[in-house]
This record gives structure tokens, C-alpha cells and sequence, in this order.
């Protein structure tokens, strides 16, 4: 029986790749295409961060493929390639899926934290989103990402999190984005403490569409994952 299991999606998800252990990594073994127009496009991004205070092309992990077992094809880039995507997400398929991690932390009754990204934050700035999520270093592990994110935004530790585990990688065509998928639940007696400076809100619901406001593309497609993952333990626990 395989490890994990690679699906289809045809409502902006493109592929959600089910995972029973953490993900593995090859290195990506191909030279970027260099064609004018992608070329100045960077350039063109590249230039935007050096006069956006705060912001720096730093380095970023892409993902240029998932197999079925859960083995990624990882390149390190630059954050103006990210930026590229991000504006023409059919660019992915050139320069790689912009990596990243997201977190969905559930209370035992069955609801899910969701947080309100900050206005101040570069990515999904005021979009509901995951209980926490962030971009990829290029030799970072997604564990160690998604968990430090967890500390930073919600103040939730590993302790905290019980049953803490990956459950699927999503290629999201919608926004060139290749997101590992955590789920874990709230240890009795912890609370989530926003920090403000990085998240306007925090709301429990059962689903996005429960929120009642605008929702990240790439959380409703990590939720599809979610979704599916759930099913396929339904399914194991009636065998």
C-alpha cells in the first residue's frame, strides 16, 4: 500500500498529494529558462523590493513537482521569482510553485482556528487564512517552518498541539503555490495569543464558508486537502 496518494481537483486545485510522513526532497536537477520576457519580468521585481522598505529579495524554496509518494523536486530561488508567480501564477510551471507550509489547528467539538493576516503583512495582507502559515527557506524543513510560525503568530507550541502531523502537499494552480498541510489538535487548557503585529483576529469556525468574509485561495485549497484527508480516514475506520 503506498505512503501517500495523488489526487485530482478541478476547481482551482490542480493536485493534492495525501501524506503519512513528512515529505522528502531531491533536488531540482534542470537550469531555469531564460527567455527575455521572464527575465525582465524578475528584474522588473526585483527592483520593486529594493524600494519597498522592509521588504528583500531573500531566498525562497520552490517546488518544481510532487510524486505520488510524497517526494518534492525542491529548487532555491529568490523571493522576486515568487513575486513573479504570485502576479502570473501560469509562470509556475516554469519557475516552480512558490513553497510553503499552513496549519490547521481543531478543538476537539470540531472547529478550526482561522486567523485575519495583519495589513502590514506581504502575503494575504487582511485575508482570513490557516491557524498559521509562512513561505519556505530553501533548506528548511516544513516541520520546523510551520511550527515556528505557529509560536510566532498564535503563540501555540509543539506541546500544544496534539496529534501533530502533515496530511497532504497542494499545488495550487490559482496561485502558484505548493503548500505542506499540517493538522494537529488543541491541548485542553491552551489558548491561541495573536500577535498583533502580525494578526488582526482570530475566529473558530467549522469551515471557511463559516467566516462570512474573504478567505486566502491558498487556505480554501489546503482546506480541500483537509477535506480529503478526513475522508480518507472515514473510509479506513468503516473498512
Amino acid at each position: 500500500m503506498p505512503a501517500s496518494r495523488g489526487d485530482q481537483h478541478t476547481l482551482g486545485v490542480r493536485a493534492i498529494v495525501l501524506l503519512e510522513e513528512e515529505p522528502r526532497f531531491r533536488p531540482f536537477p534542470f537550469a531555469l529558462p531564460a527567455t527575455a520576457a521572464l527575465t525582465t519580468s524578475i528584474r522588473n521585481a526585483e527592483r520593486l523590493l529594493s524600494r519597498s522598505p522592509g521588504r528583500f529579495d531573500g531566498p525562497i524554496a520552490f517546488c518544481h513537482g510532487v510524486s505520488p509518494d510524497g517526494a518534492v523536486l525542491r529548487r532555491s530561488g529568490r523571493y522576486a521569482e515568487a513575486m513573479v508567480v504570485f502576479e502570473e501564477p501560469t509562470l509556475a510551471y516554469k519557475l516552480g510553485f512558490a513553497l510553503g507550509v499552513q496549519l490547521f489547528v481543531e478543538r476537539e467539538e470540531g472547529v478550526v482556528l482561522f486567523q485575519l493576516r495583519a495589513a502590514s503583512i506581504g502575503r494575504d495582507p487582511l485575508l482570513w487564512t490557516a491557524s498559521a502559515s509562512g513561505g519556505l527557506m530553501p533548506r528548511e524543513e516544513p516541520r520546523t517552518a510551520v511550527l515556528a510560525d505557529a509560536a510566532e503568530e498564535v503563540a501555540l507550541r509543539e506541546e500544544d498541539l496534539e496529534g501533530f502531523r502533515p496530511i497532504a502537499i497542494c499545488l495550487n494552480d490559482d496561485s502558484g503555490s505548493a503548500l505542506v498541510v499540517y493538522h494537529a489538535r488543541l491541548r485542553a487548557g491552551a489558548e491561541p495569543v495573536p500577535d498583533e503585529t502580525k494578526v488582526a483576529e482570530l475566529h473558530w469556525a467549522a469551515s471557511p464558508s463559516e467566516i462570512g468574509a474573504q478567505v486566502s485561495g491558498d487556505t480554501v485549497a489546503c482546506w480541500e486537502a483537509l477535506e480529503r484527508w478526513r475522508e480518507t480516514l472515514r473510509q479506513g475506520a468503516a473498512a
